[in-house]
């Protein structure tokens, strides 16, 4: 039957793809599900840039301990393990679609084309031919090779369950505004994270908006460290249409950057290139937050001192050949570029650390339900060392790929699901709110209360204001258009989000201590090691949010 498979995966991006194909090449009947062409999404949107072990002078125990040092006490230790054991094979796996990391003259992968991204010990991030656009293309081409039904400009609106096991997706064809039902023995969510709440401070695009961790919960699967967000520590801040992109990372600022306030007082001096994302953040956190920015309301990155230091040529010319900083020269003119005028800078929303809870072969809770890449939590903890997300999406996109097809040889699906294709009953809404606007007020919301800096009193207030979001939001104004009616898509996104930002504010007010990426300005201090737990959510059996603080396993 057409709507029958032995796996479906929801996201087509790096994780979903290899998931996919992992699957596929292991005999399952797949397909994939995505709300844009497979091969976009963050993926797409990268520099290309992956952490592997093993090359040169780098140790896996290395690359173990840097990534645990990175969690701050909250990553599992065996999920980091595999990710660094099976680096090399996730990534020889993806070349087998036709992507190409830079290798040296003799075509070896060595100490002369790899970087050291910032948070690493030691040089181990590989580059990639075409950065994330090439590995775009390579991973359409992996859906080619293997056959997989490609089920794009399609939202999933929930995993259909019985008892203890998912049976298949409910899904919305977005050019039609269609529902139907597709059936699987097992589904993979490889939905990426959630940054679109905190637009336009996001490095994401619109796709990730939550629905993965949303999709899960209510599957009756765990959630674990939704308030750990990363934010990368530079971004843009003008003009409107650039703020938020990437322009530079902690490694970019050189021997000799630095940080200063709006009134030119040092924030961070030299040497902040070697310290990972979350340190700098903190770091920015408070000027940001008592007002003293500049009238874009940023910081001042200064590169212009590298440009006098015995180091700062050779370093210039390694950052301009991964392309991490192309968005100053359209941004802030060819002064800036060259370094010689100072950047205007924000953190913006980037990785979100948490995610569903999962065992080594990415199982949730639930025996046929899988998770990977940004959407499964567990590996990066409090924060992600730079060039780590790749790595992540390809390791355990294979993983649950190949997980997902051995469990659907064992156990078919036997459920029946409704074939019929009836229109979203969204469509033709007359109510008086635009979902457009209500997402805005939403993103605007977590910027303030759950962005750079957090407190018990804005956390509440923010919760508050999402319930008074979630009652409007009953009330849609939605024309009948059929065809890509966007407000639809608006609409469903909508509900994601709103649930997505209330599991992010629940786990934030659990966590009353400032660790990783979690700043709270009513508990500024680490915890110690009683702190070093998991928070975890899921939906208990009345249907309710239930949470709980765990010891993070050795």
């Amino acid at each position: 039957m057409d709507n029958v498979y032995d796996v479906i995966v929801i996201g087509g991006g790096g994780a979903g793809v290899m998931a996919a194909a992992a699957a596929a090449e292991a005999g399952a009947r797949t397909a994939i599900l995505c709300k844009e062409p497979v091969g976009y999404g963050n993926t797409r949107m990268s520099v290309g840039m992956a952490a592997c072990a093993d090359i040169d002078q780098d140790s896996r125990q290395h690359f173990i301990e840097d990534i645990m040092k990175s969690g701050e006490g909250l990553s599992n230790r065996q999920l980091v393990e595999t990710l660094v054991d099976d680096s090399r094979k996730a990534m020889a796996f993806l070349e087998k679609f036709g992507h190409t990391f830079i290798r040296n003259k003799d075509g070896q992968l060595s100490g002369d084309v790899i970087s050291r991204a910032g948070g690493h010990t030691h040089p181990r991030t590989l580059r990639s031919s075409g950065s994330g656009i090439g590995m775009g293309q390579a991973l359409r081409s992996a859906t080619e090779k293997y056959n997989i039904h490609r089920i794009e400009d399609t939202a999933a609106l929930s995993i259909l369950k019985e008892k203890d096991r998912v049976y298949g997706v409910r899904v919305l064809d977005l050019a039609t505004s269609l529902e139907y039902e597709l059936a699987a023995s097992a589904v993979v969510l490889a939905t990426g994270g959630g940054g679109w709440l905190f637009y336009p401070q996001t490095t994401n695009n619109r796709g990730s908006c939550g629905d993965g961790y949303v999709l899960a919960y209510h599957a009756g699967a765990k959630l674990m460290d939704m308030e750990q967000i990363q934010a990368i520590p530079f971004g843009i801040t003008h003009p409107s249409a650039y703020r938020g992109l990437i322009c530079g990372e902690p490694f970019v600022t050189g021997p000799a950057g630095r940080v200063l306030d709006g009134q030119g007082n040092v924030v961070l001096e030299e040497g902040m290139n070697r310290l990972g994302r979350a340190e700098v953040v903190r770091a920015m956190a408070s000027p940001i937050q008592e007002g003293r920015t500049t009238r874009d309301g940023g910081l001042l990155l200064d590169m212009e001192p590298n440009l006098y230091h015995p180091k700062g040529s050779q370093h210039r010319d390694q950052i301009m050949a991964t392309g991490i900083t192309a968005t100053v020269l359209t941004a802030y003119g060819k002064k800036a570029y060259n370094w010689e005028e100072p950047w205007s800078v924000l953190p913006t929303v980037h990785f979100f650390m948490g995610g569903v809870h999962v065992d080594n072969n990415t199982t949730s809770h639930i025996p046929n339900l899988f998770a990977a890449g940004e959407v499964m939590g567990g590996v990066n903890g409090g924060n992600r060392l730079g060039s780590v997300a790749l790595t992540e999406i390809l390791v355990f996109g294979l993983r649950a790929g190949q997980a997902a097809a051995s469990y659907a040889k064992r156990n078919q699906v036997r459920q029946k699901t409704n074939l019929e294709k009836r229109q979203s009953p969204l469509i033709d809404s007359d109510g008086k709110n635009r979902p457009v606007l209500l997402c805005q007020r939403l993103q605007k919301l977590m910027w303030q209360h759950a962005g750079l800096m957090r407190s018990r009193e804005g956390l509440f207030k923010a919760l508050k204001a999402v319930k008074e979001l979630k009652k409007e939001a009953q009330d849609l104004r939605i024309s009948n258009e059929k065809v890509y009616n966007s407000a639809l898509r608006d609409a469903i996104e909508l509900h994601f989000m709103l649930e997505a930002a209330e599991l992010v504010l629940n786990a934030a007010l659990l966590r009353e201590e400032s660790r990783g990426a979690h700043i709270r300005s009513d508990f500024p201090e680490k915890g110690g090691a009683n702190w070093e737990k998991n928070t975890l959510l899921w939906k208990d059996s009345n249907g309710k949010l239930a949470h709980l603080l765990r010891e993070v396993p050795k």
